[in-house]
C-alpha cells in the first residue's frame, strides 16, 4: 500500500499526534460513571476520544459504539470498482487497536435510550451517567419520504441497498455489480442534503469502470433531481463524457418515484424544457441503487434534541452544542446548523475542534470557534488510477463560509487519496496498513 503522511492531504493540526501506553479500562459494572461519553465509533466519535486524551490522558473518556468492527465509506466505491487495488480488509478494522493506544473504555452495545435531563445513557447492559456528551452518531435513511408501504420499504432496502452506511450495503452492492450480465444499472440521488454529495457520482464512475473492464454490456444511468452533480460537477460530467460516454447516462432534472422489482421498472419523473413541466416516465433495470433522503441518526430524537424540519440537528452557533443543552455535542453527519459537506474529514477536522473546546471549557478557559476554523478535503476516484479532490477552507462571517478548490482529474490526485485514506486510518485506529 502506498503511505503518505496524512496531514500533508488534510487541515487538521500537525502537533497533535501523541501516543500513551496506559492500558484501556475494563468496564464491567451495570452502571457507570464517565466525564465525557461519546455516542458513535465512526470517523467523527473515534477522532473527539482519541483526541481528546491526547490533551488530557487522565480525562475518563468512554465510546459506545453497537458495531463489532469499524468499517469504513472513504474507500468504498474504489473497492466496488476494482480501483486502486483497495480490498475489503483495507475498509474494515478492530477497535482494539485504538483503544489501547489511545486508552479510552469502549463499550460494544446498543444504545436503547439518552435522557439529557438526567445525564444518562441507557444501553442493553448499562446505564451511563455523563457530564458531557458527545453526539457522533451519523445519518439514518428517510425511507418514509419515498414510499407509504412498509413492504416495499424493506423490499427497497434489501433489493437496491441505499449503500451510504458502511458494511452489509457495500458488501450487497459488491455482489450486485459482480453478478451483472448486462442492462441498465440506476442509480437514484435524494434532494436535499445527504451523506457524502460527491459519492453517487463516484459510484457511478466506480461501477462504470468495472463494466468497462470487464467487458460487460451495460448502462449506468444515473437519476439526479439537480441541474448537474451536487459536488465538483464540472470534474464529474467530465469524467462521464470522457471516460464512460457510452456507459453513463446522466438525467439531471430527475425524480425518482417508484420501483417495481417484480416487472423490473422504475418510474421517475424529467422535467422537459420544451413544454417546461415535469413528465411521467418508466425505464427498465437490472439492478438498482435507491439513495433516500436522509436524516440525522434516530438517536437525537430519542434524545430529545431539536431538529429542523428536514431532520437535521440544530447547533448553538458558533458552537456544536446542541440547542437543547449546553452539555450536549453534535459533531459529523447528523448535524444541520452548518453548509459542511458530510465527510469524514469534515468529521475529524470538526471532532478536534470540539475535543479542543471542551478541554477548554473544563478547564475553564474561553474558545473561540471564530478563530478555529475547520476543513475538509474530498477525493473521488474516477478511472482505474485517477482522481479528483475538492478542499474547503473555512472563514466565519455569520456563520461558516467556505472557499474551496476542485483538482483535475489525474493519477497523482489518487495516489494522495491512498495516503489521505491510510493516514486518517492510523491517526485515529492507530493501525498501519
Amino acid at each position: 500500500m502506498i503511505r503518505r503522511d496524512f496531514f500533508k492531504y488534510s487541515f487538521v493540526s500537525a502537533a497533535l499526534l501523541t501516543t500513551s501506553n496506559i492500558n484501556a479500562k475494563q468496564i464491567n459494572t451495570s452502571t457507570i460513571k464517565t466525564k465525557v461519553a461519546i455516542c458513535g465509533g465512526g470517523f467523527a466519535g473515534l477522532s473527539c476520544a482519541k483526541h481528546l486524551k491526547e490533551l488530557n490522558k487522565d480525562l475518563d473518556v468512554t465510546v459506545i459504539e453497537k458495531r463489532a468492527n469499524f468499517s469504513s465509506c472513504p474507500l468504498s466505491n474504489a473497492w466496488l470498482g476494482e480501483a486502486l487495488n483497495i480490498s475489503y480488509e483495507d475498509l474494515n478494522y478492530d477497535f482494539n487497536s485504538a483503544i489501547l493506544k489511545y486508552n479510552y473504555n469502549f463499550i460494544n452495545e446498543t444504545i436503547e435510550k439518552i435522557n439529557k435531563d438526567k445525564k444518562q445513557i441507557i444501553t442493553s447492559n448499562h446505564i451511563i451517567e455523563y457530564e458531557y456528551l458527545i453526539m457522533a452518531v451519523g445519518i439514518d435513511y428517510d425511507y418514509e419520504k419515498l414510499f407509504k408501504d412498509i413492504n416495499k420499504i424493506k423490499e427497497c432496502k434489501l433489493k437496491a441497498p441505499a449503500g451510504l452506511k458502511p458494511g452489509s450495503e457495500h458488501l450487497a452492492l459488491k455482489r450486485m455489480i459482480k453478478n451483472f450480465k448486462g442492462g441498465n444499472f440506476v442509480i437514484s440521488i435524494p434532494n436535499g442534503t445527504y451523506k457524502c454529495p460527491p459519492a453517487p457520482y463516484e459510484r457511478a464512475c466506480m461501477i462504470a469502470n468495472y463494466f468497462k473492464k470487464h467487458n460487460i454490456k451495460a448502462k449506468v444511468i444515473v437519476l439526479d433531481p439537480r441541474e448537474k452533480p451536487a459536488a465538483k460537477p464540472k470534474k464529474f460530467l467530465e469524467a462521464f463524457e470522457t471516460f464512460y460516454k457510452d456507459i453513463i447516462v446522466y438525467k439531471p432534472y430527475s425524480n425518482f418515484k417508484d420501483i417495481d422489482f417484480k416487472t423490473k421498472k422504475i418510474v421517475y419523473e424529467e422535467f422537459n424544457k420544451e413544454k417546461l413541466e415535469y413528465l411521467t416516465l418508466s425505464l427498465e433495470f437490472e439492478e438498482a441503487n435507491i439513495i433516500p433522503p436522509n436524516k440525522a441518526n434516530e438517536l437525537i430524537k430519542k434524545a430529545n434534541l431539536a431538529t429542523y424540519e428536514n431532520g437535521w440537528a440544530k447547533l448553538r452557533q458558533p458552537t456544536f452544542r446542541s440547542i437543547s443543552s449546553e452539555d450536549v455535542y453534535i459533531i459529523g453527519d447528523s448535524q444541520g446548523e452548518y453548509a459542511f459537506p458530510k465527510s469524514a474529514q469534515m468529521a475529524n477536522s470538526t471532532a478536534y475542534l470540539v475535543a479542543q473546546e471542551l478541554i477548554d471549557r473544563i478547564n475553564n478557559k474561553k474558545f473561540n470557534y471564530k478563530e478555529n476554523l475547520p476543513g475538509n478535503i474530498c477525493y473521488s476516484m474516477i478511472t482505474d488510477n485517477k482522481a479528483v479532490s475538492i478542499s474547503h477552507l473555512y472563514e466565519y462571517k455569520d456563520t461558516f463560509k467556505a472557499n474551496s478548490f476542485t483538482s483535475k482529474i489525474q493519477e497523482d490526485i489518487a495516489i494522495a487519496a491512498q495516503g489521505w485514506y491510510f493516514g486518517l486510518i492510523e491517526d485515529i485506529l492507530g493501525i498501519k496498513s
